[in-house]
Protein backbone atom coordinates (compact mmCIF):
# COMPACT_ATOMS: atom_id res chain seq x y z
CA UNK A 1 0.00 0.00 0.00
CA UNK A 2 1.20 3.49 -0.79
CA UNK A 3 -0.32 6.48 1.00
CA UNK A 4 0.47 10.16 1.46
CA UNK A 5 -0.43 11.60 4.87
CA UNK A 6 0.04 14.49 7.25
CA UNK A 7 1.18 13.65 10.79
CA UNK A 8 0.76 16.10 13.66
CA UNK A 9 3.96 15.42 15.63
CA UNK A 10 2.78 17.50 18.59
CA UNK A 11 -0.24 15.19 18.92
CA UNK A 12 2.01 12.12 18.70
CA UNK A 13 4.30 13.34 21.49
CA UNK A 14 1.32 14.06 23.72
CA UNK A 15 -0.04 10.50 23.47
CA UNK A 16 3.16 8.50 22.98
CA UNK A 17 3.79 5.64 25.36
CA UNK A 18 6.43 2.91 25.38
CA UNK A 19 5.38 0.03 23.15
CA UNK A 20 6.60 -3.37 22.13
CA UNK A 21 7.47 -3.54 18.42
CA UNK A 22 5.85 -6.92 17.79
CA UNK A 23 2.35 -5.55 18.43
CA UNK A 24 2.48 -2.66 15.96
CA UNK A 25 0.08 -2.27 13.07
CA UNK A 26 -0.23 0.35 10.35
CA UNK A 27 -3.15 1.10 8.05
CA UNK A 28 -4.80 4.10 6.41
CA UNK A 29 -5.89 5.49 9.81
CA UNK A 30 -2.49 5.50 11.49
CA UNK A 31 0.06 3.52 13.47
CA UNK A 32 -1.38 1.46 16.29
CA UNK A 33 -0.63 -1.07 18.95
CA UNK A 34 -2.75 -4.14 18.28
CA UNK A 35 -4.54 -6.34 20.78
CA UNK A 36 -6.25 -9.29 19.08
CA UNK A 37 -6.69 -7.19 15.94
CA UNK A 38 -8.22 -4.19 17.71
CA UNK A 39 -6.12 -1.08 17.04
CA UNK A 40 -5.21 1.59 19.59
CA UNK A 41 -3.83 4.41 17.43
CA UNK A 42 -0.97 6.46 18.84
CA UNK A 43 -0.06 8.12 15.51
CA UNK A 44 -3.14 9.18 13.58
CA UNK A 45 -2.93 10.21 9.94
CA UNK A 46 -4.54 13.39 8.61
CA UNK A 47 -5.24 14.35 4.99
CA UNK A 48 -4.89 10.75 3.82
CA UNK A 49 -4.46 10.19 0.10
CA UNK A 50 -4.41 6.52 -0.89
CA UNK A 51 -2.13 6.26 -3.88
CA UNK A 52 -2.08 2.49 -4.34
CA UNK A 53 -3.35 -0.59 -2.52
CA UNK A 54 -3.26 -4.21 -3.69
CA UNK A 55 -5.94 -5.27 -1.10
CA UNK A 56 -3.96 -8.40 -0.15
CA UNK A 57 -3.65 -7.80 3.58
CA UNK A 58 -7.12 -9.15 4.34
CA UNK A 59 -10.52 -7.71 5.18
CA UNK A 60 -12.60 -6.88 8.22
CA UNK A 61 -16.38 -6.95 8.62
CA UNK A 62 -17.94 -3.52 9.21
CA UNK A 63 -21.56 -2.72 9.96
CA UNK A 64 -23.30 -0.41 7.50
CA UNK A 65 -25.12 1.34 10.35
CA UNK A 66 -25.85 0.71 14.03
CA UNK A 67 -29.56 -0.12 13.61
CA UNK A 68 -29.25 -3.08 11.25
CA UNK A 69 -27.04 -6.13 11.08
CA UNK A 70 -26.09 -5.45 7.45
CA UNK A 71 -22.33 -5.62 7.01
CA UNK A 72 -19.73 -5.23 4.32
CA UNK A 73 -16.09 -6.22 4.02
CA UNK A 74 -13.47 -3.49 3.86
CA UNK A 75 -9.79 -3.70 3.05
CA UNK A 76 -7.73 -3.83 6.23
CA UNK A 77 -5.06 -1.54 4.76
CA UNK A 78 -6.95 1.17 2.88
CA UNK A 79 -10.49 0.91 4.30
CA UNK A 80 -12.16 0.62 0.88
CA UNK A 81 -15.45 -1.28 0.60
CA UNK A 82 -14.45 -4.53 -1.12
CA UNK A 83 -17.75 -4.75 -3.05
CA UNK A 84 -16.62 -1.58 -4.87
CA UNK A 85 -13.17 -2.96 -5.75
CA UNK A 86 -12.69 -4.26 -9.28
CA UNK A 87 -10.49 -7.34 -9.21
Amino acid sequence: MKIRVTIDTDEVRKHFMPIEPHVLGIDWEGVATMWYGSPNYFVTFNDVEIIECDHKCGTRRVRNDTKTLDCHDECHDCGKNMSEVIV
